[in-house]
């Protein structure tokens, strides 16, 4: 009598579950990925041979270059290989505290400007009156115009420059030139933007200077050298344009504007509908838009020309290929 063959059974010891050696490969893997991206994460940005990348600061003998433009006001830049500045190389780096900074509070940078239009009996003694004003009240004129309208009556205006420590008492002192009529005064506060362009230009400066150190006292390749005096010349760009902003501020702020229109007494004239005019201006419009049409023309008449020859050719095509159909058809039907 034969035995009844005895039924294997898989040795899980030996060779284990396949799905869950599966899920564990793929934990292991994804482990692996993940430690690998943040290692990347944290190298520094360099591209290929080592080159930095564009906005990136370079790099000599392992020194590190911070954009000390960048930094907050007050701030001096790191000195190389990582270490702080001290107190004393940081102010002589910055040349002095930054004014507006903290524990100082900043002064206001307003800028005042008044327009006055005032009726005179006559400009011209409008004019010396204002002129008057001005030389009491040490005011620059800055510019002047005369014209006389269509109705007869003359009008002008003067523009003054003059210290706004002047301003009130230089407008209470015109609108006794005459009859006012109106008065439009506008003060601007540009405290802040003219702090920011400060620390901007503090910090920019320091930079400047922190180069020119290294560029004095650090060894390094050619390679290294030019990378150094082109981001000295890039910070010397930044610090010539905050300087002309700050100049522009400047001569707005030390010096208000005051500008005066005069004119003389005149009626309103009511308009009076004329015909004449009406038709010769009708022509006038036609006859502008008639010569804009035959220019049109001109300048598409050879692309008019190409397009028909174009169209032409395409159905002498059709119509030669419909010809042969025909008679290929009639030809099919006499056999």
């Amino acid at each position: 009598m034969r035995k009844p063959p005895r039924r294997r059974v898989p040795n899980r010891l030996k060779g284990g579950h396949p799905v869950r050696e599966s899920i564990i490969v793929v934990l292991a893997l994804g482990l692996a990925f993940t430690v690998a991206c943040k290692k990347g994460a944290e190298a520094p940005a360099v591209g290929e041979k080592g080159e930095p990348r564009e906005g990136e600061a370079p790099q000599v003998k392992g020194l590190e270059f911070k954009r000390a433009e960048n930094l907050p006001a007050g701030e001096a830049p790191p000195a190389p290989g990582g270490e702080e500045l001290g107190a004393a190389e940081g102010a002589r780096l910055l040349k002095g505290p930054v004014e507006g900074g903290p524990g100082k509070a900043a002064e206001l940078k307003l800028i005042k400007t008044a327009e006055l239009t005032c009726e005179v009996d006559d400009v011209n003694e409008g004019f010396e009156e204002v002129y008057a004003v001005a030389k009491a009240e040490r005011a620059t004129v800055a510019g002047t115009t005369r014209a006389v309208a269509e109705q007869g009556y003359a009008y002008g205006s003067i523009t003054l420059k003059i210290h706004p420590s002047r301003y009130d008492e230089t407008i209470r002192a015109l609108r006794k030139i005459g009859r006012l009529l109106e008065e439009n005064t506008a003060t601007e506060d540009v405290t802040q933007e003219y702090t920011d362009l400060q620390a901007r230009l503090g910090n920019a400066e320091a930079a400047r200077a922190r180069y020119l150190e290294i560029l004095a006292t650090r060894a390094g390749t050619v390679r290294d050298i030019l990378d150094v005096e082109r981001e000295i010349e890039r910070v010397t760009e930044n610090v010539e344009r905050l300087k002309g902003q700050m100049r522009y501020l400047d001569s707005r702020i030390g010096l208000s504007t005051i500008t005066v229109y005069l004119e003389e007494p005149h009626a309103a004239v009511p308009t009076v509908y004329n015909l004449g005019k009406a038709i010769k201006k009708a022509f006038r419009v036609a006859a502008r838009i008639c010569i804009f049409l035959i220019q049109a023309v001109i300048v598409l008449l050879p692309f008019i020309v190409i397009l028909i020859a174009l169209v032409v050719i395409v159905r002498l095509i059709i119509w030669y290929f419909q010809r042969r159909r025909r008679r290929a058809k009639q030809a099919v039907k006499g056999l």
